[in-house]
């Protein structure tokens, strides 16, 4: 097992692990396999010139977690080309985005990223031309049910998850970057015009807009598990940025009504990265809020592991759950939406799945 200061340590910094021991590298091939950082972490590895030093017992799973993330990197490419082409022919602008746009992008941060799907950003107004091109295409919405559907469509930022025929590819079209219903509104307009063309004319967004989607997907959501993943997509394109670049990113989070997010990825990146950024400010503006905020992300971002033993890190996870939620929904409709939800696994138990399916069913024969 390792300690916190141990992990935090050997992954974030990469320091220290010529002390660890192999059952210390064996703990903590563990952790990141289970979060699926262990092909980017090996990469950072090779940039820092430290590969020698992991033990031949765990050299095989870096090697597997990079063959791995290579051949997903390939299809990634294949698919963005079919995706850019079918877009085009229809004249419907689009964007890629996080993983996808990573590694059509080329990004610092694609080397050994892993993804469990393809992500994608159009306008509103493009949206049901998106889904009916799409559609038309070979692709098909994943199993759910009424109120899942419904909850993508009224207030979710994209609309239900669509799976290839074929390719067995999974799609979310985004039509914004969080969750409306907040009344946040993000200039998505202004997202799309950013791209810059990667290689086989896949639109991706500028670096300002990855960093400001990575930090709004870490940080207004309830789920962290893969926060720390986020985190390090923030510290390797900042790393790899201009100062001037930098400072552009800031501008952006500030015109698009984020200052206080900005301000959670300053000081998380100095505490996980030990890396300050320059900002117009030396200490960017803190509100008690953000601070409490910070404060929670700061343990809930850490591996939930048995290899990584930390006292109370349920309570704070839990705690960012709530807050995360309240952040990206209403409190009147996160309570609705958390009693139905509650009501539903009580009927799957007694009923089985296909209670909320078969209405579905009969109401499509009628």
């Amino acid at each position: 097992m390792l300690t916190k200061h141990q992990f935090l340590k050997a992954y974030c910094e990469v320091s220290n692990i010529a002390s660890l021991t192999t059952g210390e590298w064996n703990s903590l091939v563990r952790i990141l396999r289970e979060r699926s950082l262990l092909a980017s972490y090996y990469h950072r590895l090779r940039q820092y010139g430290q590969t020698h030093l992991v033990p031949p017992a765990c050299t095989d799973a870096f090697l597997s977690s990079i063959n791995f993330a290579s051949a997903q990197a390939m299809q990634t490419k294949i698919q963005g080309r079919k995706l850019t082409a079918l877009f085009s022919a229809h004249q419907v602008p689009f964007i890629f985005l996080k993983g996808a746009a990573y590694i059509l992008g080329e990004k610092s941060n694609s080397l050994g990223r892993l993804m469990t799907d393809i992500d994608i950003c159009v306008e509103r107004k493009y949206i049901e031309k998106a889904e009916h091109i799409l559609i038309n295409s070979g692709w098909s919405f994943k199993d759910m049910d009424e109120h899942d559907d419904k909850y993508y469509r009224k207030w979710s930022h994209e609309i239900p998850p669509l799976q290839h025929s074929e390719d067995g590819v999974v799609l979310d079209v985004h039509h914004t970057l969080i969750p409306p219903i907040k009344g946040r509104i993000l200039d998505i307009e202004r997202l799309v015009k950013s791209s810059k063309i990667a290689d086989d004319s896949c639109p991706v967004p500028s670096i300002e807009w990855m960093v400001l989607h990575s930090a709004l997907h870490l940080i207004i959501n309830e789920d962290v598990e893969n926060g720390l993943r986020d985190l390090t997509d923030i510290y390797l394109l900042l790393t790899n940025a201009s100062p001037q670049k930098t400072l552009e990113t800031e501008k952006l989070f500030v015109q698009e009504g984020f200052e206080n997010e900005w301000s959670i990825v300053v000081n998380l990146l100095r505490y996980f990265f030990n890396f300050p950024i320059a900002t117009h400010q030396n200490q960017p503006k803190t509100s008690k809020l953000t601070a409490m905020r910070c404060y929670v992300l700061k343990s809930a971002l850490l591996p939930t592991s048995s290899y990584l033993p930390i006292r109370y890190l349920w309570l704070w996870k839990s705690i960012n759950y709530v807050v995360g939620y309240l952040s990206k929904m209403p409190l009147s409709i996160l309570i609705k939406q958390a009693s139905y939800k509650s009501y539903r696994q009580i009927v799957k138990v007694i009923f089985g799945d296909y209670f909320f399916r078969k209405s579905k069913q009969q109401k499509s024969e009628l």
